[in-house]
């Protein structure tokens, strides 16, 4: 045209390519155009990407387009399959096609060092990403280690480790690589794939999730339980003899005298081998899967299914074998990794647990608030929640034998002080009523300082140490001992010294503790017992077995740890735990048959023998006994401290400040 200014020329193109709508390709329709492997990042095979030589991960790349209905993309999978190439793919499409917020989640910081590696070199291959993406410069923060900012976007790398990486970005695509190998509580906050679909709260409507992962163990695979909440698709095969869709089941396959691996059709039964997977494969076909939940899409493919030239299937057998000797020889760990990775399945440990109905069909005519006749001293013990405290009353008697006499829950947040006025008033201070008549107060009492709470207990406890009331918390490496040989203080002054009369913790060996209650759960009655009265709920029984014990390798040493499933609640296991500990503070443990039995005719009379001559008294319960002549008990025969009872206690710890004199029973 003429008479128009030379900057039409220019002008003109780019108001049209800014009319032009963006490209709206699946992802991986996108990445069979543009995706390039580059050859820096090691991959065995490099340049042109091809959707073709993995055709499983089509269906994945097309659920992570955004055109595709579901919400959230759920793969588990073996290791090497699919995974991080497709969460590649996807985020350079994004790049290119509609750029947001991307959070990259890691387990590791080794594994987001690498990560952000491979995706600088993929960025630098990639012409139409390449572009988008500001160039890294020495002294600008856009395209750093952790971060990569694009035309309309950044992508972040995080660990999973810590809670403030996953609270401070919003991001409308999340990919949580390997969920399965992150902590399933981060830092005390909750959930990580909670905390990480937080951060998409304002793209609810076209926000995506990625998580690819192998599982790891029954009942705390996370993968697993996004799995299930999804379509649960499980990769298939394609017989190249009679065309039949079917898994790869990897107990089917076989090796014949040729010392090939072969692979039998379900249906026709004809064999298949190495060299038929690129056939077998061909349609990338999924089975039909389940409804789900309605926003997730879930994956399930094994490493049988690697492209051929990949791994072989006869490795496979091989790794599975060497897994399988170890396991004979008592070691199951290559045996679960085999599992994991491989197989893309859960490992089921072989555990030790109690079973809540058998406790639960155990349970006896006494009513909760009440003291059979061989409970002798009560303890209480209080778990903290963020929302409650929970309280648990347990008689103690002869043989450690236990009985469990109340159980209270205190709704109220432990950071407001009428709660733990509750507890005081309420708990701590009542009155229990013996089979025989007396009523029996509360000897001494643990508090859990674990949670966000510390302080809170900490505050409680300080003022009431004379009533043998302290904060607890458990040891954080194994086989320690029930019960630390004395309390750590733990309030200091301004300048940073610890103060003498302040606030004491006591450690608890936890593992030590369930140990010891798991070989005592299976007597019904006599020393080392514990009883539960009849009007205990059923949930009662299910948290004091939620968790199991398990045997595990570390750094080449068989331990023995205690696990629970990632939902179950174990709270009155706890205060089981604590009441064990605080049984042992109390010296309950080493008392004697002698000892139990004036106790025992102290709380309840009626069960000394009148026609049996006393014995000569000792030093200690004369002086005992004349310190009880001074002081009668109120006319209600109702003794409210411990430190009014009859048999001096052996001191097993040091004794705490401002106790009263002597703690007696």
């Amino acid at each position: 045209m003429t008479g128009l200014p030379p900057a039409v020329n220019v002008v003109r193109p780019s108001f049209a390519r800014g009319l032009t709508p963006d490209p709206n390709m699946t992802v991986d329709a996108w990445a069979d155009r543009y995706m390039i492997i580059p050859k820096e990042s090691g991959a065995n095979e490099s340049g042109k990407y091809r959707t073709s030589r993995t055709p499983h991960a089509r269906a994945v790349m097309e659920a992570l387009s955004d055109s595709h209905w579901c919400k959230v993309v759920a793969l588990m999978g073996a290791s090497q399959m699919l995974k991080t190439q497709v969460g590649l793919n996807w985020f350079c499409a994004s790049v290119h096609q509609s750029p947001a917020n991307f959070l990259w989640i890691l387990p590791t910081g080794k594994l987001a060092k690498r990560t952000s590696a491979r995706v600088s070199k993929t960025i630098a291959a990639v012409p139409e990403v390449r572009e988008r993406v500001a160039a890294p410069r020495a002294r600008d923060s856009v395209n750093t280690l952790d971060t990569k900012e694009y035309i309309g976007g950044s992508l972040h790398i995080v660990t999973a480790g810590a809670a403030a990486n996953l609270s401070e970005i919003p991001a409308r695509r999340v990919l949580f690589d390997e969920v399965d190998r992150a902590e399933n509580n981060v830092n005390g906050e909750g959930d990580p794939v909670a905390l990480a679909k937080a951060r998409q709260t304002t793209f609810e409507r076209n926000r995506k999730s990625y998580f690819p992962s192998s599982p790891t163990v029954v009942g705390q695979s996370i993968i697993e339980h996004l799995f299930k909440q999804g379509t649960q698709q499980e990769a298939l095969a394609e017989c190249v003899h009679c065309g039949h869709a079917q898994p790869l089941v990897f107990e089917r396959l076989q090796q014949d005298d040729a010392g090939q691996a072969i692979y039998p059709c379900i249906d026709c039964g004809a064999m298949h081998y190495e060299t038929d997977k690129n056939r077998m494969f061909a349609r990338g076909l999924w089975s039909d899967g389940v409804p789900g939940d309605g926003e997730t899409v879930s994956f399930t493919i094994n490493a049988m299914f690697a492209p051929y030239g990949w791994l072989p299937w006869i490795a496979l057998l091989r790794e599975y074998r060497a897994a399988k000797a170890k396991l004979e020889e008592g070691d199951q760990e290559l045996m679960i990794t085999f599992y994991n990775t491989r197989l893309a399945r859960c490992w089921e440990r072989k555990k030790e647990q109690t079973k809540a109905s058998e406790l639960s069909a155990r349970a006896e005519s006494y009513k909760l608030g009440t003291v059979p006749k061989g409970g002798l001293i009560l303890v209480c013990t209080v778990d903290t929640q963020p929302d409650r405290l929970e309280a648990k009353v347990t008689a103690w008697g002869e043989g450690m034998e236990g009985w469990i006499v109340d159980y209270q829950v205190l709704f109220g947040s432990p950071s407001e002080q009428a709660v733990w006025d509750r507890l005081d008033s309420e708990v701590l201070l009542g009155q229990y009523r013996h089979a025989g008549g007396r009523m029996l107060p509360i000897s001494a009492a643990f508090i859990d300082s674990g949670g966000a709470n510390t302080h809170d207990v900490y505050n409680f406890t300080r003022t009431r140490q004379h009533r043998h009331i302290y904060a607890i918390k458990g040891a954080s490496t194994l086989n320690k001992p029930i019960l630390s040989a004395k309390p750590s203080l733990v309030d200091v002054n301004w300048q940073g010294k610890t103060m003498p009369h302040g606030a004491k913790l006591w450690l608890i060996g936890t593992d030590t503790a369930k140990d010891y209650l798991s070989a005592r759960y299976a007597l019904a009655a006599g020393p080392g017992a514990i009883h539960f009265p009849a009007d205990l709920p059923t949930e009662y029984y299910e948290q004091l077995t939620a968790e199991y014990c398990i045997t595990v390798y570390k750094r080449g040493r068989k331990v023995r740890v205690w696990e629970k499933k990632k939902n179950d609640r174990n709270e009155a296991g706890d205060l089981m735990v604590y009441s064990v500990a605080c049984a042992h503070y109390l010296g309950l443990h080493k008392k004697t048959p002698a000892q139990w039995k004036q106790v025992r005719e102290f709380v309840d009379p009626d069960t000394r023998d009148l026609f049996q001559e006393p014995p000569a008294a000792s030093a200690d319960a004369a002086a005992a006994d004349n310190n009880m002549a001074e002081q009668p008990p109120a006319a209600s025969s109702t003794l409210s401290r411990p430190d009014q009872w009859p048999t001096p206690k052996p001191q097993t710890h040091p004794a705490p400040s401002r106790r009263p004199a002597g703690r007696q029973w």
